[in-house]
């Protein structure tokens, strides 16, 4: 007995759009994610193409906006700028002048200070092993060694 689904059939581009606009609707998409999800369903390129030229003339979706939107999210989590830059290029985001605009609107010294004080407290670390951790902590978070050691350091 077999209990593999059965194939069904392709969607309609009637419906394709219907369900990527109910995408868009919960979230904003890079144009290449939507393009991904829409293969997924078994669309065909041609459709896609169609459907993601419509989107986008009629700013339904628009790469900037989800990069705006992408960043100040990341930044209010507490990642830094390294950990973003490279989410946004596995995201499909290649605009690096448009990047590099819109993370320059943040103050990362001060989000990556902010982060510290909200994982280990105000108090600044004194032994050498605590501030490693601290460090590897950030780092990890994608924050830039001189953001981190800013951070550690507490400068104002």
């Amino acid at each position: 007995m077999n209990n593999s689904p059965t194939p069904s059939a392709p969607l309609s581009p009637t419906s394709l759009r219907s369900r990527a606009l109910a995408m868009l609707a919960r979230r904003e998409h890079s144009q290449f994610e939507l393009r991904q999800k829409l293969a997924e369903l078994g669309a065909e390129n041609p459709v896609i193409d169609t459907l993601l030229h419509e989107f986008s003339t009629e700013n339904w979706q628009n790469d900037q906006r989800f990069t705006e939107v992408f960043i100040r999210y990341s930044a209010r989590k507490g990642q830094g700028a390294l950990n973003i830059r490279q989410e946004l290029k596995q995201r499909g985001i290649t605009d690096k002048e448009m990047v590099e605009e819109l993370l320059a609107e943040h103050d990362w010294f001060d989000l990556a200070q902010q982060t510290r004080s909200k994982k280990f407290g105000e108090e600044l670390p004194t032994e050498r092993k605590e501030q490693a951790r601290q460090l590897r902590f950030l780092q990890y978070r994608g924050f830039s060694s001189e953001q981190c050691w800013a951070a550690l350091k507490n400068c104002d």
